[in-house]
Protein backbone atom coordinates (compact mmCIF):
# COMPACT_ATOMS: atom_id res chain seq x y z
CA UNK A 1 0.00 0.00 0.00
CA UNK A 2 2.77 2.60 1.15
CA UNK A 3 4.34 2.28 -2.76
CA UNK A 4 1.26 2.07 -4.49
CA UNK A 5 1.11 5.69 -2.50
CA UNK A 6 4.75 6.85 -2.78
CA UNK A 7 6.13 4.80 -5.75
CA UNK A 8 9.44 4.38 -6.63
CA UNK A 9 12.63 5.73 -4.65
CA UNK A 10 12.77 5.17 -0.93
CA UNK A 11 16.08 5.91 0.06
CA UNK A 12 16.99 5.41 3.41
CA UNK A 13 14.52 4.60 6.06
CA UNK A 14 14.58 4.00 10.34
CA UNK A 15 12.45 1.23 12.16
CA UNK A 16 10.94 2.08 15.57
CA UNK A 17 9.86 -1.41 17.42
CA UNK A 18 8.29 -2.40 20.40
CA UNK A 19 6.35 -5.53 21.82
CA UNK A 20 3.16 -4.33 20.55
CA UNK A 21 4.24 -2.71 16.99
CA UNK A 22 6.27 -1.34 14.48
CA UNK A 23 6.61 2.21 12.85
CA UNK A 24 8.59 2.54 9.53
CA UNK A 25 9.75 5.98 8.27
CA UNK A 26 10.73 6.23 5.17
CA UNK A 27 12.73 9.00 2.94
CA UNK A 28 11.95 9.40 -0.83
CA UNK A 29 14.28 10.61 -3.23
CA UNK A 30 12.45 14.31 -3.57
CA UNK A 31 12.13 14.36 0.32
CA UNK A 32 8.85 13.50 0.75
CA UNK A 33 8.06 10.66 4.05
CA UNK A 34 5.93 7.39 3.98
CA UNK A 35 5.43 6.30 6.90
CA UNK A 36 4.26 2.69 7.70
CA UNK A 37 2.48 1.44 11.03
CA UNK A 38 2.07 -2.43 11.94
CA UNK A 39 0.19 -3.33 15.19
CA UNK A 40 0.73 -6.58 16.49
CA UNK A 41 -2.20 -6.94 19.11
CA UNK A 42 -5.94 -5.42 19.18
CA UNK A 43 -5.86 -5.06 15.30
CA UNK A 44 -8.99 -3.36 13.79
CA UNK A 45 -8.60 -3.24 9.58
CA UNK A 46 -5.86 -1.76 7.96
CA UNK A 47 -5.70 1.81 5.75
CA UNK A 48 -3.77 5.00 5.88
CA UNK A 49 -3.97 8.63 5.21
CA UNK A 50 -2.25 10.42 2.29
CA UNK A 51 -0.94 13.79 2.97
CA UNK A 52 -1.06 15.86 0.01
CA UNK A 53 -0.37 19.50 -0.98
CA UNK A 54 -3.32 20.55 -1.00
CA UNK A 55 -5.39 17.87 1.42
CA UNK A 56 -5.31 14.64 3.32
CA UNK A 57 -7.49 11.96 1.75
CA UNK A 58 -8.17 8.69 3.80
CA UNK A 59 -6.60 5.60 1.91
CA UNK A 60 -9.16 2.53 2.91
CA UNK A 61 -7.94 -0.89 3.26
CA UNK A 62 -10.81 -2.98 1.95
CA UNK A 63 -11.78 -5.48 -0.64
CA UNK A 64 -9.49 -8.12 1.39
CA UNK A 65 -7.75 -10.41 -1.08
CA UNK A 66 -9.84 -9.71 -3.59
CA UNK A 67 -8.19 -7.63 -5.58
CA UNK A 68 -4.53 -8.85 -5.49
CA UNK A 69 -6.35 -12.44 -6.41
CA UNK A 70 -8.13 -10.60 -9.33
CA UNK A 71 -5.07 -9.43 -10.75
CA UNK A 72 -2.64 -12.36 -10.12
CA UNK A 73 -5.72 -13.93 -12.29
CA UNK A 74 -5.22 -11.46 -14.72
CA UNK A 75 -1.42 -12.41 -14.79
CA UNK A 76 -1.66 -15.92 -15.36
CA UNK A 77 -4.56 -15.18 -18.32
CA UNK A 78 -2.16 -12.41 -20.00
CA UNK A 79 1.49 -12.93 -19.00
CA UNK A 80 1.02 -9.19 -17.94
CA UNK A 81 3.09 -8.35 -14.63
CA UNK A 82 0.98 -6.14 -12.90
CA UNK A 83 4.32 -4.70 -11.00
CA UNK A 84 7.38 -3.83 -12.37
CA UNK A 85 10.90 -5.71 -11.31
CA UNK A 86 12.07 -2.24 -9.81
CA UNK A 87 9.34 -1.65 -7.80
CA UNK A 88 9.26 -5.86 -6.60
CA UNK A 89 12.82 -5.38 -5.82
CA UNK A 90 12.42 -2.22 -3.95
CA UNK A 91 9.73 -3.49 -1.94
CA UNK A 92 11.90 -6.04 -0.91
CA UNK A 93 14.85 -3.85 -0.26
CA UNK A 94 12.61 -1.85 1.72
CA UNK A 95 11.53 -4.85 3.83
CA UNK A 96 15.39 -5.96 4.39
CA UNK A 97 16.43 -2.39 5.33
CA UNK A 98 13.31 -2.16 7.95
CA UNK A 99 14.40 -5.52 9.16
CA UNK A 100 18.11 -4.18 9.61
CA UNK A 101 17.06 -1.13 10.98
CA UNK A 102 15.67 -3.07 14.00
CA UNK A 103 18.20 -4.97 14.34
CA UNK A 104 20.68 -1.89 14.96
CA UNK A 105 18.08 -0.87 17.33
CA UNK A 106 16.53 2.04 14.88
CA UNK A 107 19.66 2.82 12.90
CA UNK A 108 19.10 5.00 9.41
CA UNK A 109 19.43 1.97 6.51
CA UNK A 110 20.16 3.39 3.34
CA UNK A 111 18.29 1.45 0.51
CA UNK A 112 20.97 1.73 -2.47
CA UNK A 113 23.32 -0.17 -0.10
CA UNK A 114 20.53 -3.12 0.25
CA UNK A 115 19.39 -3.24 -3.23
CA UNK A 116 23.40 -2.97 -4.67
CA UNK A 117 23.63 -6.18 -2.37
CA UNK A 118 20.03 -7.63 -3.88
CA UNK A 119 21.37 -7.04 -7.19
CA UNK A 120 24.10 -9.22 -6.98
CA UNK A 121 22.80 -11.84 -5.17
CA UNK A 122 19.81 -12.20 -8.01
CA UNK A 123 22.77 -12.45 -10.39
Amino acid sequence: MLFTVMGLGCKSLTRTHTADSDVVVGLWDDDRIGTLRGLRFNKIGYGGSVYGDESIMPLAGGGGYNPLLLRVAKFFETGEVPVSRDETTEIFAFMAAADESKKKGGKRIFLDKVLQKARRSAK
